[in-house]
């Protein structure tokens, strides 16, 4: 039997740290790049150290961002990420929910539709 491998991401051309730092994402999403820093034990302690540290792992996000590997999103001056396939999936449950939705208001017109006919 063929495995479906559509939904895995490709991780090849990913460099260790790119990879460990993919990893980390799909663990503790949504994060930022100094929660990822944290995680990877970065002296953290200064501003100018958090200021050049936040570079670096904002670099390599927006590296995996255009592999299409995570999304982003800018606040204030961080960079939350979340990994692509937990939005695909969002997308797929927004999509049944608004299935879900109509059929129900079909659903309830038929019902009245139905009701006024007993009561004519």
């Amino acid at each position: 039997m063929e495995e479906n491998n559509a939904d895995l991401p490709d991780l090849t051309g990913l460099s260790d740290f790119e990879r460990e730092i993919f990893e980390f994402v799909l663990e503790k999403w949504p994060t930022s790049a100094l929660e990822i820093a944290e995680n990877f034990n970065e002296d953290l302690q200064d501003r100018e150290k958090k200021k050049r540290i936040s570079t670096k792992y904002t670099y390599y996000l927006k590296k995996l961002v255009e592999k299409r590997l995570i999304l982003c999103k800018k606040a204030g001056n961080s960079l939350i990420v979340w990994p692509l396939v937990v939005e695909k999936y969002r997308v797929i449950h927004e999509i049944f929910r608004g299935e879900k939705q109509e059929f129900d208001h079909l659903f309830l017109d038929r019902i009245k539709q139905k009701e006024g006919l007993k009561n004519a």
